[in-house]
């Protein structure tokens, strides 16, 4: 398993909900979830629980079927963040029925009762075109071979996608603090800051229990270690008094 840095560059406004529609800003970071699914859609693997399917046959919408971000045994992206300060785009957007940006019934009353909401003006930040954000790639697979265009968000806009390396892994660590957000499903983390994010959050700043040494910039970096495989998944840990997650 080879180490990679990545960078993913938007060329349309990215916008996708922190806790709901209500969270109408589009915070910094992109889940690893979204990530994983994004790119095996790109490179046209098929899968039965693909997040961008946004209906089932039996009626229900944007359920998760799946277990963690760690959807594929070949590669793994770990959280994305975004490098700088975030410059936030604004659009409106109207409900028209399509469960996706649908707020309430606001003045509208019966004989509305029951239906969707008509036109629905509301307002949301999404993050500018141009804005960089970065990770890292855990794979088996050349870098050649993944895909130079992605989509994002709940507009589905398209970013470019860039892997760089590998990276020369100096060694192992124990409990150290990553250079990257982390999903605490898929490796241990032992303290950080969690972000609010759906389908749960992402830690920033955080102490993983087992990391992989590199040098960036000269300085000592740690990314945490991904247990690939296809029944991997770790229990987030609970007690500690340490513990902020």
């Amino acid at each position: 398993m080879k180490l990679y840095s990545y960078s993913i560059k938007l060329f349309d406004p990215l916008f996708f909900a922190r806790e709901g529609i209500s969270g109408a800003f589009t915070p910094p970071y992109i889940h690893a979830t979204a990530l994983n699914h994004a790119v095996t859609w790109a490179m046209g693997k098929s899968r039965e629980d693909q997040s961008y399917f946004m209906t089932e046959g039996n009626g229900g919408r944007n359920k998760p079927r799946y277990k963690s971000s760690l959807i594929d045994s070949e590669f793994y992206l770990t959280p994305a963040r975004l490098n700088g300060t975030p410059n936030y785009y604004t659009e409106i957007v109207k409900g028209d029925g399509d469960k996706t940006i649908q707020l309430g019934y606001g003045g509208l009353r019966p004989p509305f009762r029951g239906k969707n909401e008509i036109l629905k003006a509301y307002r949301i930040y999404c993050i500018s075109p141009e804005s960089v954000f970065e990770g890292y790639l855990h794979s088996n697979i050349d870098a050649e071979l993944f895909p130079k265009l992605i989509r994002l968000g709940s507009f589905r806009g398209v970013a470019s996608f860039t892997v760089n390396g590998p990276l020369k892994v100096i060694g192992k660590e124990k409990q150290k603090y990553c250079d990257h957000a982390v999903d605490p499903l898929v490796s241990e983390v032992l303290r950080g800051i969690p972000v609010p994010m759906l389908p749960y959050p992402v830690v920033d700043q955080a102490m993983a229990s087992e990391v992989l040494e590199i040098r960036k910039f000269g300085q000592r970096m740690f990314v945490a270690s991904v247990p690939i495989g296809d029944n991997a998944k770790v229990e987030p840990i609970r007690n500690g008094p340490s513990l902020i997650i």
